[in-house]
């Protein structure tokens, strides 16, 4: 058995080293910006929902990930649009998260 594990360890191991020369782009698309803006707005309104972070904590983390969000959108004119259409998601989700937004139905 043990004769086999390192060849095993090996094979494993070999395509992550073969990929570990590809070059990954610093830029992200708005696509994905969009997408990690999403995930960050629903990670805080499940927290807020279950009563794991308070308000200022809430407050601080949108903050944070709205500016992330501003600053790796390359399209600074649907930036707010952008944002926006995020947080309408996340209301769908977590009517209550944000009772300072009136959501349009």
């Amino acid at each position: 058995m043990k004769p086999l594990l390192l060849p095993l360890l090996a094979a494993l191991a070999l395509p992550n080293a073969v990929h570990a020369n590809e070059k990954v782009s610093s830029e992200m698309s708005d696509i994905k910006t969009n997408k990690i803006l999403l995930g960050q707005v629903l990670s805080v309104c499940y927290a807020v929902d279950r009563n794991h972070i308070t308000m200022k904590q809430k407050i601080d983390m949108l903050g944070f990930a709205l500016n992330l969000h501003e600053r790796a959108h390359s399209n600074k004119q649907t930036t707010q649009e952008d944002q926006m259409n995020a947080i309408g998601k996340v209301l769908d989700i977590f009517p209550d998260c944000f009772p300072e937004v009136k959501k349009d139905k």
